[in-house]
């Protein structure tokens, strides 16, 4: 099925993807636990939010830097940076709150320039045949350890603590720090480049490219609505649902469960089918998303919120795959890191925005008039880009005509 995985350099790669999905996974938990014990529920926000902001702040250099020098380079140093950065919170007790924020905001930098390298890299060692399935394989991973690694980190913590556990998680980054290493990409660095543009204008480089790309403009405007109102929609009130309506939390674990099973379920039927037309089941299926505040506004069985969120699962996948797989088929490669960059800082980084608006809204509307207002507009920003042209196949046609080949006349 992901016959990808057969070739040697790929292979390295997504096993030091692996490795670093693993840490990812186990790390909020882990952190959160250790955090609580510690320092309590104040402090937790803003180690969290320390996170978040290096993630953002990581993103958009990451993806400048990821263009200019090589990339394996670039996912080696940010896997080693969170690796030493976590290994410094684990292994040194009694560290200042500060001191601990500063290390987590430097671990999430690291991510945020470790997922844009990944991607551009991606399509430096795989055919474009081959992209589709490479980006399944990488999804699925991602969504096993989002599963097990919260698992798997309190495990640990209740067997061995809290150093250990952060400690393993280093260990995890630092491997994959070590993997990424290994991978021989046969790009040349370019430094001659790096230093004849600034920073500014390399960035300015990659929106002008962005805008050339009229269904990435649509799909980052889809996304902002599916994470700032129906991810956040679904965080905040999911467990409000939960006790208010059902009388217990059985339907948190229940539904994020759901959820995940869901995107495994996706990542695995995207990995044997390419739809010609790839953008209408990807922008129907994200779109799919809003049933999920719909279902927490009106469901009277915990069922149908269940199986709302696992349709959302499957329905980001349907999404993710494709989509990745675009931009690295229709971005050129000097500019594929900024882009993807682009794409996370975006899009997740309008995420806590959701956090904070919507439980002020609710406070001010009610539950029921903000979750179908998050619901429908998920639904209809999705289902407007088909409009876009090129959207229906992730491929501008206005950069189809630029492309092909003009007629030569010779005169008589």
């Amino acid at each position: 099925m992901l016959t990808v995985l057969r070739e040697r350099s790929f292979r390295r790669l997504w096993l030091s993807y692996s490795a670093s999905a693993a840490a990812t996974g186990m790390m909020p938990t882990a952190l959160t636990l250790a955090v609580l014990d510690t320092a309590g529920l104040s402090a937790l926000g803003l180690v969290l939010g320390a996170r978040t902001l290096g993630f953002v702040l990581g993103s958009l250099p990451g993806g400048i830097i990821a263009d200019r020098y090589p990339r394996a380079v670039v996912l080696t140093v940010s896997s080693a940076v969170r690796g030493g950065a976590t290994a410094v919170v684990g292994l040194a007790a009694g560290l200042p709150l500060v001191a601990v924020c500063a290390a987590i905001c430097c671990a999430g930098a690291g991510e945020g320039t470790f997922r844009s390298a990944y991607q551009a890299l991606t399509a430096d060692l795989v055919d474009e045949d081959r992209l589709h399935q490479a980006n399944a394989a990488t999804t699925l991973s991602l969504r096993i350890w989002l599963v097990g690694g919260p698992t798997a980190a309190v495990a640990l913590y209740a067997q061995f603590g809290r150093g250990a556990t952060l400690t393993i998680a280093a260990a995890l980054w630092l491997g994959s720090a070590l993997l990424a290493a290994t991978v021989a990409t046969g790009r040349p660095s370019s430094p001659a480049a790096a230093v004849r543009s600034s920073m500014l204008v390399e960035f300015r480089e990659g929106l002008a490219e962005a805008r050339r790309h009229r269904w990435f403009l649509a799909g980052i405007t889809a996304l902002v609505f599916w994470l700032a109102l129906g991810e956040a929609a679904k965080y905040v009130m999911l467990p409000v649902v939960s006790q208010q309506r059902f009388g217990s939390n059985a339907l948190i674990g229940a539904a994020l469960g759901a959820y995940s099973a869901g995107a495994i379920a996706g990542a695995l039927l995207m990995s044997r089918w390419r739809p010609r037309r790839v953008g209408v089941p990807a922008m129907i299926m994200l779109g799919c998303y809003g049933l999920v505040p719909l279902s927490l506004a009106h469901a009277s069985h915990s069922w149908t919120i269940i199986a709302a969120c696992a349709l959302g699962g499957v329905g980001i996948e349907v999404f993710n795959i494709p989509w990745f797989t675009a931009i690295q088929r229709e971005v050129p490669t000097r500019l594929q890191a900024r882009i993807s960059s682009l794409d996370f800082l975006v899009s997740y980084g309008m995420s806590p925005v959701g956090f904070a608006v919507i439980p002020v809204a609710v406070d001010a509307l009610g539950a029921r008039t903000v979750l179908d207002t998050a619901g429908l507009l998920v639904i209809a920003s999705a289902l407007a880009t088909l409009l876009v042209p090129g959207m229906a196949r992730f491929s501008d046609p206005r950069n189809e005509e630029e492309e092909r080949p003009r007629p030569v006349h010779v005169s008589t």
